[in-house]
């Protein structure tokens, strides 16, 4: 059986801060905050203070989907205070 053989391999882009800015519209100065604060999903190279950060695009791209995801539900909160609210209406 040959390297790869019945597996789907996706290719992983391998970005710099900049590139990865520019994918996700922002500073490529806050992209890299975010990186050092684990916010961002990143990979430091290097070893002490000055790390070069980089980023995997499919990476990037789960990580906004999941975002906007978080954004469009509800908090819960509301969502407790919508079923209590609902419960006392029909009970």
């Amino acid at each position: 059986m040959g390297y790869g053989h019945g597996v789907n391999f996706m290719p992983h882009h391998l970005l710099d801060a900049e590139e990865a800015a520019q994918i996700l519209r922002m500073d490529r100065r806050t992209l890299i905050c975010w990186a050092r604060l684990g916010y961002v999903p990143a990979h430091p190279l290097g070893e002490g203070k000055r790390k070069l950060w980089r980023f995997l695009e499919h990476e990037l791209l789960e990580w906004v989907e999941a975002r906007e995801t978080e954004k469009k539900r509800p908090p819960a909160s509301t969502m407790k205070t919508a079923i209590g609210a609902h419960a006392r209406r029909t009970a």
